[in-house]
């Protein structure tokens, strides 16, 4: 059966991509095997020294394709390969003589002994090579293949169960949370603000995917290490390449550059990347003059074992954007410039093989800068200046020792932070604005705080085995805040994990948890007026988990949650229309001011890992996620009650194609009642989310060829962002309209989320 599927398989992709699958390989020169796999994708780096011409392969191998023949056929030698970068693997001896293999990752708050058993619930593993446990969401090569507006890496974690997306903003709410509950790190420092065009919807992250070789998400649930956000965490950590490396891209978005060298005798590493954005460039092409916005970004990486316990390396990320964005044939205009620079140095030390360290210096420089207008006669006149800048500078330790059968981790953290606001606003709304009858208003601000101070917090985390079957982590974190000039006392969070193994291939896993969140140096809400800090608001997590793997090839995680929130802070929506330039100088502007909050979900996700040229997974959402204001349950504006997401892979040869729709229920809206007297809408809060948009959907797809070239290879690719460019609404705009008797009646019209945006690029990698 399995070779009448083989020989199928092979009429349906062509004889040529099916030839080093069938063909006899016994007694053929490993060097020619190791070329034909480059049809494949994939790039060996040897010498005749490793791999001579005289070298072949001795038995029949049992794998047929990728990777995995040519670790078999290399075995047979006493040879490996040692991933140098995504897809290029150099061939090494597999004895004690070897050139020195890929460093290990430095110890992270989930370490890699850690990784062999998975307690927590609520975990996913992004661009984990190699392996398929089912705690692994998708291989590297599957995060690569997956279409990804912008190249944006986060676009991964909205394919998740619990996520929420509109298609545009790189990072969504998670679970009922706001965008702003998810923490960000990347080689163990946690990142303020990690986007370009902030204030744009940030559509564009600064975890450039080139870089990002792997990341663990977590939807809640996270272990004590992690700490200060509610919802999520979002764990990235680069490539790490052992072997001379380059790349060079261009595409409809951005253009980018990537270098990696060891050096040393392979002692050190060294990594340097830069990517410049072309949208500015595409945006001359457009019917209609929305503006030009440009970013950049860089990444520089330098890593040197100082002995054989002890590596040092230093992390540079830096980024800077600039943007003029019109509405309405140039009566709104907005300028905007930020800047970006974090930069940190690690220490690691392993005391023994039972024990090791970590240590972290960093020093974080945020630079904000808004500028607008709107001039609209008889309507609206105003402008806006909003000037902002924050300093981080921060020192963590962490730690693993291994005792017996317990593991713990702990550490702390201190951070001291300082910042700047300077924000004005200046806004004149005249009568009958935005509908008859409507007062006119005259709204001047000035705010302008300089908050000043430290944040520290330290951590215990333990885990232990009992019985064989019982797996339990605990811990408890503490947080102090002083910046906001008032004293919240200590934040306590406990945190449980228990895992029980069932069967070999099933395991139940239970967590419980509170996650405190203080309101950031970066988050003071001056452009509504706040200019103090709120005290710091917390959420209970309760999850349970039960995870199974099919002999198949199937993995399936069904996965039920319930988020109680308490002490939120009062935030600021716009109810009819979010994609404004200035949202604190339009009418439905309003204050949500919730005592509590619920959010509860039930998802499940199937996975298919390669069968044959196929893989693909498939997950389902139900959740709900209510403000308690006053006496009433109100939904949130992203509580999306069904969810799905499909995505299926093919890949044959030099040819990948995936195709991924994301479907979700439409999100709650406000329908503005109408005066009985009048006929004029009425600006009323109490009407809030009350109704829903229709639903979204957006089927997305890329298709990738890869050539083998005298001097590597090249990536081609085209991409296809909601190819069915359906109309997934997201904004209300009342507009008045004649009625045959002379009357005026006021409709509703609505505006929708991105059409069909193709892109297309080349990747040159060597």
């Amino acid at each position: 059966m399995k070779s009448a599927l083989r020989r199928l398989a092979c009429l349906s992709t062509g004889l040529l991509m099916c030839h080093t699958a069938v063909a006899q390989l016994q007694g053929r020169s490993v060097g020619d095997v190791l070329k034909d796999l480059r049809s494949q994708g994939l790039i060996f780096i040897y010498n005749d020294q490793i791999v001579p011409t005289t070298l072949r392969v001795q038995v029949e191998p049992n794998a047929s394709r990728g990777l995995e023949l040519a670790r078999e056929i290399l075995a047979a030698h006493g040879l490996t390969v040692s991933e140098a970068a995504p897809r290029v693997y150099a061939v090494v001896r597999n004895s004690t003589d070897a050139p020195p293999p890929r460093p290990p990752s430095p110890p992270t708050p989930q370490s890699a002994k850690l990784e062999e058993v998975v307690v927590q619930t609520s975990r996913y593993v992004l661009a984990a090579a190699e392996s398929i446990a089912p705690k692994n969401f998708l291989t590297q090569d599957e995060v690569q293949a997956m279409p990804r507006l912008a190249d944006e890496t986060l676009r991964a974690v909205q394919r998740l169960p619990g996520t929420a997306t509109n298609g545009v903003s790189s990072l969504g709410p998670i679970r009922g949370g706001e965008p702003n509950e998810t923490a960000i790190l990347l080689n163990g420092l946690r990142l303020y603000e990690p986007f370009h065009l902030k204030n744009f919807y940030s559509p564009i992250s600064l975890l450039d995917s080139r870089l990002i070789d792997g990341i663990e998400f977590y939807s809640g649930g996270f272990p004590a290490p992690y700490g200060d956000r509610m919802s999520a965490i979002i764990d990235a950590h680069t490539i790490r390449p052992t072997e001379r490396y380059y790349e060079a891209g261009i595409s409809f978005f951005n253009t980018s550059a990537l270098a990696a060298t060891p050096f040393a005798g392979g002692r050190g590493q060294a990594l340097v990347s830069a990517r410049r954005g072309n949208l500015g460039e595409l945006a001359q092409f457009a019917e209609e003059d929305f503006g030009k916005p440009d970013y950049s970004d860089g990444f520089a990486r330098v890593e040197y074992a100082l002995n054989d316990d002890t590596r040092i390396s230093f992390d540079a990320l830096v980024s800077g954007d600039q943007i003029v964005a019109k509405r309405e044939e140039g009566t709104q205009q907005a300028r905007a410039k930020y800047r970006n620079v974090y930069g940190w140095l690690t220490l690691d030390h392993n005391w023994s093989s039972h024990a090791s360290s970590r240590l972290i210096g960093s020093f974080t420089d945020l630079v904000n800068e808004r500028r607008g207008y709107v001039d609209q006669p008889g309507q609206r006149t105003g402008q806006v200046k909003d000037d902002r800048s924050f300093h981080v500078a921060g020192l963590r330790l962490e730690n693993s020792w291994d005792v017996g059968a317990i593991t713990h981790r702990f550490g702390g953290e201190v951070r001291k932070l300082w910042g700047d606001y300077d924000y004005a606003l200046d806004l004149t709304v005249f009568p009958d604005y935005p509908f008859p009858g409507s007062p006119g208003s005259v709204t001047t601000r000035r705010v302008s705080p300089a908050p000043e101070g430290y944040e520290n917090s330290a951590y215990w985390d333990m885990r232990t085995t009992l019985a064989q079957r019982w797996t339990v982590e605990a811990g408890l974190r503490v947080d102090v805040q002083t910046y906001d000039g008032t004293d919240d006392g200590e934040q306590l969070s406990p945190r449980l994990s228990v895992m029980y193994s069932l069967a070999p291939d099933t395991r139940l896993r239970a967590g419980w948890g509170r996650f405190f969140q203080s309101q950031g140096i970066n988050e003071l809400q001056v452009e509504d007026g706040i200019s103090q800090f709120y005290p710091a608001q917390h959420a209970d997590h309760a999850i349970l988990s039960l995870e199974h793997a099919f002999d198949e090839g199937f993995n399936m995680r069904v996965e039920a949650y319930r988020k109680y929130y308490r002490r939120i802070h009062p935030r600021f929506e716009n109810m009819l229309d979010p994609l404004v330039l200035f949202p604190e100088a339009e009418f439905d502007r309003v204050v949500v001011d919730a005592h509590s909050a619920r959010a509860e979900g039930i998802e499940v996700l199937m996975q298919m890992r390669p069968r044959g040229p196929w893989s693909g997974f498939l997950s389902y959402t139900w959740s709900q996620v209510t403000d308690r204001i006053g006496n009433e349950d109100v939904p949130r504006s992203w509580d999306q009650r069904h969810a799905v997401n499909l995505g299926v892979t093919w890949a044959s040869g030099p040819w990948t194609a995936t195709l991924i729709d994301s479907y979700h229920s439409g999100w709650p809206t406000t329908v503005l009642p109408i005066d009985p007297v009048t006929g004029v809408p009425i600006v009323d809060v109490s009407a809030r989310n009350r109704s829903r948009l229709k639903d979204f959907n957006s089927l997305d797809m890329r298709l990738t060829r890869t050539f083998l070239m005298p001097r590597g290879a090249l990536d081609v690719f085209v991409e296809f962002t909601n190819a069915t460019s359906r109309e997934n609404p997201c904004c209300v705009e009342y507009k008045a309209r004649q009625n045959a008797d002379g009357s005026t009646r006021y409709e509703r019209d609505f505006n929708s989320w991105l059409p069909l945006v193709p892109s297309a690029g080349v990747l040159w990698r060597y």
